[in-house]
């Protein structure tokens, strides 16, 4: 594991947006288009699942496995920073790990931020009135956990998303609301015919896109109200697309639990743009070996490739 020189203090609050700080969907379509990736790389930290994390190997100390973590997120970071759009931290994994697994989080928070990397902030938060603000201003103002953008369940009802939708104007960040998550048992609720006639997740997505319609675009028609769709229902997420037309997709799915690059084309519009597709286990943990940059950096290329052929085919 490297010494990681790029290492930032966690403690020290993040750069504060300014007025002159691009959007959320602005930074994150840029960032698409320059360096030619759609990859979401999820970081979900199991420290059982390699040699370097693994309790045993840090005699059970919650200090020093939290410090490991950390460092394995940092080794594969800065072997893949180039090849991904955003990264996706899992807040529970590192919510598991106590303590040292929180401050491990803000570690890796700064250390993304400090390679201009998009965070999109895994926590699906959700509550009413002063709740839903206090969970604003953790997620998306200037704090340690302050991220680029934040996963939300609107399950409690629409009003309670307008706390977040105001912190994150207000700092030019984005939410991805979840619409149709990838779970098989996602449909027992999301599915459910309502009284207008269609399924509750479609209902709820064309309330969000009325609502996204107020805020502001970015250059290719993309607001900061985003959707979280299962690449695991690809005929839900193409139609999706259409229901949604500004607004970003946050596409789990891909790789591990089954969806292939074919079924998450229908995410994207026709310039490739207006969505990511996020991969965890299969990028952050391809090996037991000691060649963790390596190997991650071999399989974040090989999903970016897959993805961008797979758009080329449909192009074509």
């Amino acid at each position: 594991m490297s010494d990681a020189p790029h290492s930032v203090d966690p403690t020290q609050a993040p750069r504060r947006d300014d007025d002159r700080q691009p959007g959320f969907a602005t930074r994150l379509h840029e960032r698409i288009q320059r360096l030619d990736t759609r990859v979401c790389l999820g970081i979900d930290p199991r420290p059982a699942a390699h040699p370097w994390t693994d309790p045993a190997a840090h005699a059970h100390d919650p200090a020093r496995v939290g410090r490991a973590v950390a460092a394995y997120a940092r080794e594969v970071l800065a072997a893949t920073h180039d090849l991904v759009a955003c990264v996706k931290p899992q807040s529970a994994f590192f919510e598991a790990l106590g303590i040292p697994g929180l401050i491990a989080l803000a570690q890796v928070i700064a250390d993304a931020r400090s390679r201009d990397v998009p965070v999109i902030l895994d926590a699906k938060r959700g509550d009413i009135g002063s709740t839903a603000e206090a969970y604003a201003a953790a997620y998306l103002a200037d704090g340690v956990f302050a991220a680029d953008a934040l996963t939300v369940n609107p399950y409690l009802g629409l009003d309670t998303l307008e706390p977040f939708l105001t912190a994150a104007e207000a700092g030019g960040r984005g939410l991805f609301v979840l619409v149709k998550t990838s779970n098989p048992g996602s449909g027992d609720l999301q599915d459910v015919v309502t009284a207008a006639g269609g399924r509750l997740h479609e209902q709820l997505a064309d309330a969000l896109a009325r609502r996204n319609a107020d805020m502001a675009r970015d250059a290719h028609g993309y607001g900061p109200l985003g959707a979280v769709v299962g690449a695991t229902y690809p005929r839900e997420l193409t139609a999706a697309r259409e229901r949604l037309p500004g607004s970003i997709l946050l596409v789990p799915g891909y790789g591990a639990q089954g969806a292939t690059a074919r079924d998450v084309v229908g995410a994207f519009d026709a310039r490739g743009l207006g969505a990511v597709v996020n991969a965890s286990r299969s990028l952050f943990y391809p090996t037991r070996g000691d060649d963790v940059g390596a190997a991650a950096r071999t399989a974040t290329a090989a999903m970016r490739d897959d993805l961008n052929g797979a758009l080329a085919r449909r192009e074509g």
